[in-house]
């Protein structure tokens, strides 16, 4: 739950009628279209620059008041800081962010992932200043609120259609169970198989068993996935949910440093958990899983019990589970 929220759950909310939609425009328009749509699923106002219109105020003056009859700022950050005022010497995204926190409007925030968002080599800010301001603003979001990433307008529009789903339900209505969240897992996973760039980066949901203790991941797992060798760590699991056959072909479940002491703990305890996993794939072939760093020697008893005329075709590239975070019970 972004910081925002739990800090204004103790008081009475205002009614919702409009969200305000905040990014730089001509390197996240896909995005915001993606967004737009999801938002209008819902029974809200949405406001943004795609419906200012002619008007006579300036730009900015048009922007703040369109922030002023929104209770909602969904703030979209990419790899540029866009229009600057030159009054404050700040962009027009923060000025929009800071009279929306001086309302103490609920704050949505996603910022494009780093490694794993596609943008265009021309939507990136390039020049030393407008990189330092980016960065400062990015920080400043990082420090007040529970950050959202995504990768695409896809994955963005994924993750906008959960989050409203929780401060837009009705009261009466029943939350969003596990059983559902095991549902669009299920169908993401089918994708995942099929045409897995259309759903990189993407996190899911599942519930897993723990097979065996930690291994350390090869040099193979870790260069394909740009993760860092001996400090990245696997374990063998058996999916339990969704329990579809499509799930249960991934049985090997992976985590970078970051997750390192959670994740080892986890797969010690053999425990069956739900968790939040992101699903990444490489064309890079991977031959080998688990790392050996003393070296190993086995005997071959020259037992053949196969069929001789059996052939074996190895996979094209190779797809893994990336722990993410431990899912809250299920209600």
């Amino acid at each position: 739950m972004p910081k925002q929220w739990a800090r204004r759950a103790k008081t009475a909310q205002p009614e919702i009628k409009a969200v305000f939609i905040s990014s730089t425009y001509r390197d996240l328009a896909v995005h915001r279209q993606a967004v737009w749509e999801e938002i209008r699923r819902f029974k809200v106002t949405v406001r943004g620059m795609e419906e200012f219109g002619a008007r006579t105020a300036s730009a900015l003056e048009t922007c703040l008041a369109e922030v002023d009859q929104s209770q909602v700022y969904v703030g979209i950050i990419g790899f540029r800081i866009g229009s600057i005022d030159q009054k404050s010497g700040k962009s027009f995204t923060q000025l929009e962010y800071e009279r929306a926190q001086q309302q103490k409007q609920i704050t949505l925030i996603y910022l494009a992932d780093e490694e794993l968002a596609v943008i265009p080599y021309k939507d990136i800010d390039k020049d030393s200043a407008s990189q330092e301001k980016l960065a400062a603003f990015k920080k400043a979001l990082r420090e007040q609120h529970t950050v959202v990433t995504f990768s695409s307008p896809e994955d963005l529009a994924a993750k906008i259609r959960t989050d409203f789903a929780k401060i837009l339900a009705p009261r009466k209505e029943p939350k969003v169970t596990a059983p559902s969240e095991y549902d669009q897992t299920a169908v993401t996973l089918k994708r995942f198989l099929l045409v897995p760039k259309t759903v990189q980066g993407r996190e899911v949901r599942v519930k897993v068993r723990f097979i065996t203790d930690p291994y350390p991941a090869s040099r193979e797992i870790c260069k394909a996935f740009n993760l860092e060798y001996g400090l990245t760590v696997g374990a063998q699991v058996r999916v339990d949910l969704p329990n579809d056959d499509d799930a249960k072909r991934f049985r090997q479940l992976y985590s970078t440093a970051q997750r390192l002491d959670e994740f080892m703990s986890l797969a010690r305890g053999r425990s069956e958990v739900e968790l939040y996993v992101r699903l990444q794939f490489t064309e890079t072939d991977v031959a080998r899983e688990q790392a050996e760093f003393l070296g190993t020697t086995y005997y071959d008893n020259f037992v053949d019990d196969g069929d001789p005329n059996e052939t074996y075709v190895p996979p094209q590239g190779k797809m893994i589970l990336l722990f993410a975070k431990v899912a809250p019970p299920a209600t």
